[in-house]
């Protein structure tokens, strides 16, 4: 049997990754080997196991070879944000120095997790029946590997169920350094090894378990102007000089999809996409500072974009784009989606001047305003498509999703819908598709 006594005597020697010792699940089954290996404790082992039980109920995502506790000792390492797998994901930092500081706490953590749930549980059996008349066994509940989480969460699920299993089936973690390494290097640690779709809200990055799965090959129409934005975002991957991007055009032009079809496209070449609400740009200093010193290239995303006359938020964005003190760095840039061409409401009032109680140099502030829009490098126009582009759309829609209608019926059907509902656009288009393989399907449920 494992010696429980020696595994809590060593735990307090870890070194980078003590920040796992104040993960409640592992406080919780520190306590249960305390009430296990002292017997005279406050705690009795019966309640100390059942609050361990309680909080791995709550843990999922298991890999093969591992249970609900070690499971979740390994999703613990993985995520842990510490000065080494922090130098991992940072552009030029050198770990090595790390090396010696890493082995030694990978081999109490191995110690640690060779402590399997069906151990504890015996040794827990074995100890309640001191309590119990002679013959009898208390009958706890066993730990059970939970149910696999949503494998849809995200696309790095598959990298991250790799490197657990190579931990769950090595005796010797120490010599697994090198490959942890590599894992950190490449997706990052903390909440960038776990999605590639952020959000920032309430002062910090939020991932988003499930992005919109758009491709760019699911796009028809636009070619030319999708090429502009597609270059643009490869010169930027690839380490040169690219543009602040501002996407501009009548809604429902593809203007969003477009842009979240490129994280689906890039995001094994190291792009990521933060969603930044137009009301919280101001907070734009602390979002570089997460972005900044990582191996990853990020666009803020900020969709429908425009300002009204009384906003002030623009002057936010404008030193956001440039001329602000602090430095834009390389592995961020901003796309914007907008129907405003100069994003900024302005009006007739605006130009008239020597009106009472406005402002004397009335151009100036018009100026002001017109600045916005030019500080994006380059502005990517989506024309409202005209009646054949509208029904090319359509018919290319209802052809990838294998709706069987002769081609000259589908083009019939969308062109009324166009007229019957919201003109013609490539949303109106795959509204139009939508409903038609909805009403084929119940035509044939029928």
């Amino acid at each position: 049997m494992t010696d429980f006594n020696s595994i809590i005597n060593t735990l307090p020697g870890l070194t980078i990754y003590r920040n796992i010792l104040k993960d409640p699940v592992v406080k919780a089954v520190i306590e249960h080997l305390h009430a296990l290996t002292t017997r005279t404790g406050a705690i009795h082992p019966a309640h100390s196991y059942g609050g361990v039980y309680h909080l791995l109920a709550m843990t999922g995502n298991p890999c093969n070879g591992a249970d609900a506790w070690q499971n979740h000792l390994l999703e613990l390492i993985l995520n842990d944000v510490n000065p080494f797998s922090q130098a991992a994901f940072a552009p030029g930092k050198n770990v090595n120095i790390f090396m010696p500081a890493i082995q030694w706490d990978l081999s109490i953590l191995r110690n640690l997790y060779n402590t399997s749930a069906l151990e504890i549980y015996n040794a827990t059996v074995q100890a309640l029946q001191s309590f119990l008349p002679d013959g009898e066994s208390p009958a706890l509940p066993v730990w059970t590997v939970p149910e696999p989480a949503n494998q849809e969460c995200s696309v790095l699920n598959n990298q991250r169920q790799q490197i657990k299993e190579n931990l769950a089936n090595t005796q010797e973690w120490d010599k697994l350094a090198e490959k942890l390494t590599h894992y950190y290097a490449t997706f990052g640690c903390g909440v960038f090894n776990r999605y590639t779709a952020f959000r920032w809200q309430n002062g910090a990055l939020q991932g988003i378990c499930k992005p919109d799965t758009i491709k760019l090959g699911d796009l028809i129409g636009y070619v030319d102007i999708r090429e502009q934005i597609i270059a643009n975002t490869l010169q930027f991957l690839n380490n040169y000089p690219a543009n602040n991007l501002l996407l501009y055009g009548d809604r429902g032009t593809g203007k969003s999809s477009t842009v979240k079809a490129l994280l689906n496209e890039y995001w094994s070449r190291g792009l990521r996409m933060v969603e930044v609400p137009k009301k919280q740009l101001a907070e734009y200093q602390y979002i570089i500072q997460k972005l900044r010193h990582t191996k990853h290239r990020f666009i803020l995303f900020v969709d429908d974009l425009s300002f009204e006359e009384n906003e002030t938020e623009f002057k936010d964005l404008k030193a956001l784009l440039e001329g602000g003190i602090e430095d834009k760095p390389d592995n961020v840039l901003i796309y914007a989606t907008s129907n405003r061409r100069h994003l900024v409401k302005e009006t007739f009032a605006d130009r008239t001047k020597n009106d009472a109680g406005r402002e004397i140099h009335t151009m100036d502030s018009v100026q002001e305003k017109l600045s916005l829009a030019d500080r994006f490098g380059i502005t990517v126009i989506f024309p409202t498509p005209d009646q054949e582009t509208f029904l090319k759309i359509a018919v290319g829609l209802a052809e990838q999703r294998q709706l069987p209608l002769p081609q000259q019926e589908l083009r019939q059907r969308a062109l009324q819908w166009s007229i019957w509902h919201n003109g013609r656009s490539p949303r109106s288009a795959r509204q139009f598709v939508d409903h038609l393989e909805g009403q084929l399907a119940m035509e044939k449920l029928a």
